[in-house]
């Protein structure tokens, strides 16, 4: 081994425990003396197998730790590995940092993908470190009843969807047609609109028709200012393909 010019003390000589060949020393240099600190990987077939089951047993905790992940976003088990598979919700993604609150009403016939697209927008907003909620609006207005028994916990279920980076709010149209619903679900849109924060819709009624959808329980006025905010935060993305359920 070539001198390294400074004061040092004679390296070690350890041996590869998978192979026994020799290894060399490494250095780092502090106040012009060497200290041995490391040696070169022995590159044979031993160490190598072990490196590839360390950094594959890596692979499958960080798998974990991301299915975990998106699994308390609220995404279903059958979607975890939903691919977006549209190229105006690819669109989206790609220019999202500039979308300044904007958000997508993907809309569509039963069975036509719109879980499956939103899941997948879900996804890579949890992966790329964002708060996401993903939850169908009858499972978000279950929640922020059962926290009325106190105006802090009220607070604090309202909060969860009026507050993460974005929500996705499933099957839009599905919930019940009480007044209490609808204004509800009215005080979570309207503090997102305020604070420029998105929403992704899913429903299979088209934006012209929701107005019409959230008021058959009498609501018109809180039907409209709803289906106002929506339309102007979300862009509408149409998806026309066949049941996918029935067909395979």
């Amino acid at each position: 081994m070539e001198s390294l010019g400074l004061d040092a003390e004679e390296p070690p000589s350890p041996e590869c425990p998978y192979c026994g060949a020799p290894l060399e020393p490494l250095a780092v240099e502090l106040d012009g003396r060497a200290y041995w600190v490391s040696h070169r990987d022995c590159g044979c077939e031993g160490e190598r197998a072990v490196r590839e089951r360390r950094e594959a047993e890596e692979r499958r905790e960080r798998r974990r730790e991301l299915l975990g992940r998106l699994t308390r976003a609220g995404i279903g088990r059958r979607y975890l590995d939903a691919q977006v598979s549209v190229r105006s919700c690819a669109d989206y993604l790609a220019g999202f940092a500039d979308s300044r609150g904007g958000g997508l009403y993907i809309y569509g016939p039963v069975g036509s993908g719109k879980t499956h697209e939103a899941s997948a927008l879900a996804a890579r907003f949890v992966e790329a470190g964002y708060t996401v909620v993903m939850t169908g609006t009858l499972r978000m207005l279950d929640s922020v009843y059962a926290s009325y028994r106190s105006d802090s916990e009220r607070a604090a279920g309202l909060s969860r969807y009026s507050t993460c980076d974005v929500l996705i709010l499933d099957d839009l149209g599905k919930e019940g047609a009480s007044g209490w619903a609808g204004t509800t679900l009215y005080q979570i849109v309207d503090a997102r609109y305020n604070a420029m924060l998105p929403v992704i819709v899913t429903s299979q009624y088209p934006p012209q028709s929701i107005e019409r959808r959230l008021a058959r329980g009498g609501e018109a006025e809180t039907a409209a200012a709803i289906a106002s905010r929506l339309a102007e935060m979300c862009e509408p993305v149409p998806l026309t393909h066949r049941d996918r359920r029935r067909c395979g």
